[in-house]
């Protein structure tokens, strides 16, 4: 490939795209870490999407589990924290998690198949610290070589974000965030594992009125991700920018 070839609008186009999915990447990566030592904001959601209501709802219908619904919110957002906890540790403790209703016994908050789903969720959290590990190694690299092509022109860069971000939004408004949602889940997640639960079945998906925390938990995340993206996208071409002066001068002055 000739200096030319490297040089031209579509290699550089290329060259941007591939830095800002990483820098994207990096972004929403980061927003999920930092939201979920706040417990995705559960105390939060669980008044806001009348969690409580929920339970006392289908807690009494559940046919594995009795007695969610007589816990007070505190134990409720609990449970969840246990659960956050639990998946954040590759999954440690999921089968030990305790709830105890009162005047009763303590018993496992989830059965098997939660057990295995939350498992499958807490390998998912692990593959994707290393895949932040990954983008963080390939982040100044990909600024260099985008500093040594120079940055395509606005319009490259719109008509490239616009197609991404429009077929993503197309998706969206076509199949909707729950099919989309669920699709994830078939994409993610082992093909004989079980990872829709209705709520008469599963005090898990109850105590968290799955899907619908998710849509407010996705949200938050994308809104960090937004305030997070410019720092990763800046940093990485200053960075980019000074090693390439560090560089000149070196050069200059052997």
């Amino acid at each position: 490939m000739t200096k030319k070839a490297l040089k031209s609008p579509n290699a550089a186009t290329l060259v941007w795209f591939a830095y800002a999915v990483i820098t994207v990447l990096l972004a929403v990566l980061s927003s999920w870490a930092l939201y979920s030592k706040a417990d995705y904001g559960y105390p939060f959601w669980y008044d806001q999407l009348d969690i409580r209501e929920h339970i006392q709802q289908y807690g009494p219908q559940n046919r594995f589990k009795s007695g969610l619904e007589l816990l007070p919110a505190e134990q409720h957002w609990r449970a969840f924290e246990q659960i956050r906890d639990a998946v954040h540790d590759h999954g440690e403790g999921l089968a030990t998690i305790l709830y105890q209703p009162p005047g009763q016994s303590p018993r496992t908050l989830l059965h098997a198949a939660e057990v295995q789903h939350l498992q499958d969720v807490a390998n998912l959290i692990d593959q994707g610290r290393w895949l932040f590990l990954v983008l963080l190694v390939l982040w100044l690299p990909a600024a260099l070589a985008l500093r040594r092509l120079g940055q395509p022109s606005m319009r490259r860069r719109l008509v490239a974000a616009v197609i991404t971000l429009g077929a993503v939004l197309a998706w969206l408004g076509i199949a909707g965030p729950t099919e989309v949602f669920y699709q994830f889940h078939l994409w993610l997640f082992p093909a004989d594992h079980q990872w829709f639960f209705y709520w008469q079945d599963s005090l898990m998906s109850t105590l968290m009125k799955a899907p619908v925390l998710f849509g407010g938990i996705a949200a938050v995340i994308a809104l960090g991700a937004l305030l997070l993206l410019p720092a990763f996208y800046w940093l990485g071409l200053i960075a980019a920018a000074r090693l390439h002066r560090q560089k000149t001068q070196r050069q200059k002055n052997p």
